[in-house]
């Protein structure tokens, strides 16, 4: 019987690296990102900044900003539904 194995020390890295993402602050610039694909995800989901959409919309995107996904494209297409607009 044959099978692919891969031990745990390989995985380690990059769970610690994942790990440290999530855990590391947000910089001024990454707020200003952040907040620029907020206006535009509120903006094409016809949600006003100061709602509480538009608040659940802010946390899942610095879920996803932390967990590593940083490319506005990206952010705005997971949370609209619509492909890189």
């Amino acid at each position: 019987m044959c099978c692919l194995s891969v031990e745990p020390p390989y995985f380690i890295p990059m769970i610690n690296d994942v790990a440290k993402r999530l855990d590391s602050p947000l910089r001024p610039e990454d707020l200003a990102a952040l907040q620029s694909v907020l206006a535009r995800v509120c903006e094409l989901k016809g949600d006003s900044q100061t709602s509480e959409q538009a608040e659940k919309h802010a946390r899942l995107l610095i879920n996803l900003y932390q967990s590593g996904i940083r490319n506005r494209h990206q952010l705005i297409a997971m949370l609209t539904g619509k492909r890189f607009p």
